[in-house]
């Protein structure tokens, strides 16, 4: 499960940001404090609101994986490879991995999705591991792995 910050909600933040120069410094320009002041109350507001909606997607992220492992089809995956993308959340790096799905009765299918890994889980993760899933029975690319390994 990748997600990308593009589109809509990067456009629609640079149109207040880009106000909110032209109204700080049309304000230097013209010694108009009040224009100084709306420019940073817009660009406060927004920062709040960009802050508000990416914690809400996040949660609503969460959510979704906590009901796919609640209600998904029980899988086994073994890690193919995993990479390091640099980033972390406190002290969880954030790894690309590759798995190979194998479901009862099915192919094995390679799924490679980006997540946060706790420390003590690391070395549950690396190529050749087995670890426990679960699969969206209607979208057997979307899964979940167990929760005591990602965040």
């Amino acid at each position: 499960m990748t997600t990308t910050s593009t589109g809509p909600g990067r456009a629609l933040l640079f149109i207040p940001g880009t106000l909110f120069w032209v109204l700080v410094i049309a304000g230097a320009i013209t010694k108009n404090n009040t224009l100084i002041g709306v420019g940073v109350a817009m660009m406060i507001i927004t920062i709040g609101l960009t802050i508000a909606n990416r914690v809400r997607a996040s949660v609503a992220q969460s959510e979704a994986r906590k009901q796919l492992w609640a209600t998904g089809t029980p899988a086994r995956a073994r890690v193919v490879a995993l990479e390091a993308t640099g980033s972390a959340i406190n002290t969880s790096p954030q790894v690309d991995l590759e798995l190979e799905v194998t479901l009862p009765d099915q192919a094995p299918r390679r799924v490679t999705f980006r997540v946060y890994v706790s420390p003590l889980a690391i070395p549950r993760v690396q190529p050749d591991c087995v670890l426990d899933v679960r699969v969206d029975p209607n979208d057997p690319s979307r899964i979940a792995i167990d929760p005591n390994i990602a965040s």
